[in-house]
């Protein structure tokens, strides 16, 4: 049993347990509203501030299955518009497999043209694995091997990657795990094996309300075959849209979202099991959301200065544009200003009191 168990234990380190191809990494159907939790060379390449939070449960109903939950957060420098930083946090959960995992990215953008920026991004961070033994039913109740309560193991990891991004298009290569680092235990021991992403993708504009994008996401990680991702999603008015995703050989998916303001985004995945596993499950449950720190319009100097009540710069354009009918208004307001520019106005008559010198 002993054997056994320390066996299945490096199994399950190598190849993981998160989706029927074994990938040590976390997979999401809503990857194109989080392209940063694939792609580290993501960080940055938008004007503002982006914080999105994921929530997914893999085989809902199966015991043991994986449940995942998803923080991050990227944003440009302000002094370096070029320059993307991110942080990264993800807890996975499956059967007695606890993995957290934290990431901090940078990432430099080049300008290629008017409307096309190629990002470069490296992400290193802190894997951490946790055993809980005491969750295991054993067969041998007498295993000293399972009298302890957890098994722990941590190890650095980093990712890196490119991102192309024009106008209509966007194109992500990703290295992940490319540490190939090993995760020791107490005697077996693990390894990360380095998963490599590509993602493409393009936006067809249908009408002024409509928008199509194709796109399409390979996956690969030594010795699990390629796998492709297929998703094709339809926005109406840049406020809601729906996607369909299918998973080679894994799963469908249906997803739908909703702009519910103008800086958040709320979106939900649902996906069919293809395989048969589909047996002992209801299916994958994903929750997103994404929340853009777009700011204000920056309000031109010069009209910022003429809303200030009562500026001089408001005054002097105000009186230059004064008409004459407007001039009488203000007079017949004031009547001694009225009387007092009527006699300046009028000719001086001479001094009656005055002899006259003839």
């Amino acid at each position: 049993m002993k054997q056994i168990f320390k066996i299945a234990l490096i199994i399950i380190t190598v190849t993981g347990s998160v989706s029927v191809h074994a990938q040590q990494q976390s997979a999401y159907t809503n990857y194109l509203l989080n392209m940063y939790a694939y792609n580290p060379a993501v960080a940055g390449a938008q004007p503002y501030t982006q914080a999105n939070l994921s929530y997914r449960n893999q085989w809902a109903g199966f015991e043991g299955a994986p449940k995942t939950f998803l923080i991050s957060m990227n944003a440009p420098l302000k002094k370096a518009k070029n320059v993307g930083v991110g942080g990264l946090v993800v807890s996975d959960k499956t059967g007695l497999i606890t993995t957290n995992t934290a990431y901090a990215t940078f990432a430099y953008h080049v300008k290629i043209n008017k409307k096309t920026k190629l990002g470069f991004g490296l992400s290193a961070g802190l894997k951490q694995y946790t055993v809980r033994l005491y969750d295991v039913r054993a067969y041998d109740k007498g295993d000293d091997y399972l009298t302890g309560s957890t098994l722990n193991a941590n190890i650095l990891d980093a990712n890196a990657g490119i991102y192309l991004r024009g106008e209509r298009f966007f194109f992500g290569l990703s290295d992940m795990n490319m540490l190939n680092n090993k995760i020791r235990w107490k005697n077996p021991t693990g390894k990360l094996t380095p998963h490599y992403y590509s993602v493409i993708g393009y936006n067809i504009k249908l009408s002024k309300d409509l928008g199509l994008q194709p796109s399409i996401l390979l996956k690969y990680n030594d010795p699990v075959p390629v796998q492709l991702e297929y998703n094709l999603k339809l926005t109406i008015k840049d406020m809601v849209w729906f996607a369909v995703n299918y998973r080679d050989k894994d799963a469908i998916g249906f997803l739908v979202g909703i702009q519910v303001i103008k800086k958040l985004n709320v979106a939900y995945a649902y996906d069919y099991s293809l395989t048969s596993i589909k047996k002992y499950n209801q299916g994958g449950h994903e929750l997103c959301l994404n929340y853009n720190f777009i700011k204000k319009k920056v309000v031109n100097v010069d009209e910022e200065q003429f809303k200030i009540k009562d500026n001089s710069i408001k005054q002097s354009l105000k009186n230059k544009k004064t008409t004459p009918q407007e001039l009488d208004k203000k007079q017949e307001v004031n009547p001694e200003n009225k009387q007092e520019n009527k006699n300046e106005s009028e000719p001086k008559k001479p001094d009656e009191t005055k002899p006259n010198k003839d």
